[in-house]
């Protein structure tokens, strides 16, 4: 008996309310890039209230909430958010919905060294391409790209999903090899080079990366662990770009002389939308 009014309740909070034409809740909806926030007025004998993102139930909100954050949301989507007010019994005071589609991180992104610690003239500064992209089988990710001598190469997916992921010649001339190798050297502050690398690891949100690549030099292995985290803040859109290492990579990894407490880490501004 107890397991069936369980069920019942657990119903009762997921179905979506009924548009309703009362206009208390004034619920309205700002868009950042892909952060969305809703606002909304309150309504008189309102205990909860409910969120749902189309059919599917978000967050359950005190009588005294008047604003709730979604971050990491899809990007060029549309989203249709459904917001309920209800008494101490779940019944429908007042019900509303409002449209926002996303925005993406498309573009070019900078991070420029002021100072003449530059890695011997390699780390003057650090330029990416990001593009949305989609793949069917691992949805939404964000395509990046490195210039060299006027080509773009693709660092992110250093190897595509359907690909093998076998071990490439360091000093190839194939476009992957190109990209591996471009980047590398910007953040290599030893004169020691790999002979051969491969993709280890791939793990992405709609927002966020991370690329473990192993590489080998005589006859050691080691690993870089790099990731791009895609953000916005009062300044603009930003990656922030983080490359850490194992063994003698992390040796090899030149520090970021403006962060000395994050000597790893690179913030880019994006230049163009």
């Amino acid at each position: 008996m107890i397991r069936r009014i369980h069920i019942a309740m657990l119903a009762l909070l997921l179905a979506v309310p009924a548009m309703l034409a009362a206009d208390g809740l004034d619920l309205e909806a700002e868009c950042t890039v892909n952060t969305v926030t809703l606002t909304w007025s309150g309504v008189d004998g309102a205990i909860w209230y409910d969120i749902y993102d189309g059919g599917r139930f978000i967050v359950r909100l005190p009588s005294d909430a008047r604003s709730y954050t979604m971050e990491h949301l899809a990007q060029d989507t549309e989203y249709r958010f459904v917001m309920g007010a209800r008494d101490a019994s779940n019944a429908d005071l007042d019900a509303e919905a409002v449209r926002v589609r996303t925005g993406n991180y498309n573009g070019t992104y900078v991070w420029t060294n002021p100072t003449d610690d530059d890695n011997d003239g390699m780390l003057k500064e650090i330029v990416y391409k990001a593009q949305l992209d989609s793949d069917p089988v691992y949805g939404q990710y964000m395509r990046i790209s490195i210039s060299e001598g006027g080509e773009e190469y693709v660092v992110f997916p250093l190897v595509e999903f359907d690909a093998g992921w076998d071990w490439i010649d360091y000093d190839a001339d194939t476009p992957t090899a190109i990209a591996y190798r471009t980047n590398c050297e910007k953040f290599n502050s030893l004169n020691v080079s790999p002979s051969r690398f491969r993709v280890q690891s791939v793990s992405m949100t709609n927002d966020r990366i991370e690329a473990t690549i192993r590489s080998s030099a005589f006859g050691i292995g080691v690993d870089t662990v790099s990731t791009y985290e895609f953000g916005h803040d009062e300044e603009g859109r930003y990656v922030r770009f983080t490359t850490t290492g194992s063994g003698l990579a992390e040796i090899a990894l030149f520090r970021n002389p403006t962060d000395p407490d994050n000597p790893y880490t690179y913030l880019l501004r994006n230049i163009e939308d």
